[in-house]
């Protein structure tokens, strides 16, 4: 049973959830300060739509799927991380060797909406904290789901307000810098750190 003490708990937890540095930020401010603030919000809209995907999966119970089935959490552990080391790749090229700026360019791994989503989705440990969590203040009873959903719901609105105040503030930095070396160097520590959330994703643990 929820209560306002749980609520704002878990309130607190999540802001903290929200503002820890991750694929989200790191796309939105990618994104906004390359191609602008309809790039970067398009990539908190596909982010917000993975959220709605962890939601329905509360929802329905299947949840705890991924950590029950290692085979499955390998999978998805795996495509996230060639996924973001495919991203990563794609910006060192880009970094190293600068070419014509032109949109093929900047969708590496897909639209800035699609980047997002999949990114989200393909990140089992985001899974893994809901399952962990979410009994803890939900229980197990028959409203559990819905709580749930409710609860994650609350984390994915946190995070759109961070991620579009985020969005705003590269769009401005990105304007000033423009086209020249520092942003080049922008995307080169970019690329290095796709690879390094690469990394922690393939050495995740399903516990």
């Amino acid at each position: 049973m929820l209560t306002a003490h749980s609520l704002l708990a878990w309130t607190v937890m999540s802001i903290g959830l929200v503002l820890l540095p991750g694929p989200d930020t790191m796309l939105v401010a990618g994104h906004a300060a390359r191609r602008g603030l309809k790039a970067g919000m398009a990539a908190i809209g596909g982010i917000q739509l993975g959220g709605l995907f962890y939601m329905l999966l509360c929802g329905f119970g299947f949840l705890s799927v991924l950590n029950a089935v290692p085979g499955l959490f390998m999978a998805v552990k795996i495509a996230g991380a060639l996924y973001l080391a495919w991203m990563g790749l794609g910006l060192l090229r880009g970094a190293i060797k600068p070419v014509e700026v032109t949109a093929e360019k900047l969708r590496i791994g897909g639209s800035p909406f699609t980047q997002g989503f999949i990114s989200t989705v393909l990140n089992p440990k985001v899974a893994i904290f809901f399952l962990a969590a979410l009994p803890q203040f939900v229980g197990t009873g028959p409203a559990a789901p819905f709580q749930g959903m409710a609860l994650i719901a609350i984390v994915y609105a946190l995070g759109f307000v961070w991620c579009a105040l985020l969005a705003l503030l590269a769009t401005k930095a990105g304007r000033s810098v423009g086209q020249s070396s520092a942003m080049r160097w922008f995307e080169g520590a970019m690329g290095v750190g796709f690879f390094g959330l690469a990394g922690r994703r393939a050495l995740a643990r399903n516990v």
